[in-house]
């Protein structure tokens, strides 16, 4: 059964240094999301076997997108009312909002991160490091790495 890495993330460039970087960390299933509310409603079954989520907050429209996508925020509540499952990282430049999605994992004892994305490579380098601490502080198994992008 493969191991789940879910990351809310509206940025191409972003995903593809997610993925790169997830390569280093094992063999895990990443799943990415552009909209708040298609992750509220698709990730539900991938959560047994997740290892790691990531969060961003600002979220921009695609191309042509009718609906907004929504906020990290509102993932993270929706997470929060959840029993915790796994760690999760918050990776956005908002720092009013970072603390807002950090206090609704807090209050639901959830192991928590902040790794704000300062620099070029800081996916490389803040990122990746801290992902791999708290994947390694809970059970991985060692399928192949895949991507998938909702």
């Amino acid at each position: 059964m493969d191991r789940n890495i879910l990351i809310l993330e509206d940025n191409e460039d972003r995903m593809r240094k997610f993925e790169r970087a997830a390569t280093l960390l094992g063999a895990f299933c990443l799943h990415f999301w552009r909209d708040a509310k298609r992750m509220i409603m698709e990730c539900p079954p991938l959560l047994t076997n997740c290892s790691l989520i990531s969060l961003d907050h600002d979220l921009n429209s695609e191309s042509g997108a009718i609906e907004d996508p929504g906020t990290g925020l509102e993932v993270s509540e929706f997470l929060a009312r959840r029993k915790p499952i796994c760690p999760i990282i918050i990776h956005t430049s908002n720092t009013e909002r970072r603390w807002s999605m950090h206090n609704e994992f807090r209050f639901g004892e959830w192991v928590i991160e902040i790794v704000p994305p300062i620099g070029e490579n800081w996916i490389q380098n803040s990122w990746l490091p801290k992902a791999k601490m708290l994947i390694e502080s809970h059970p991985a198994n060692t399928s192949t790495l895949k991507t998938r992008q909702y």
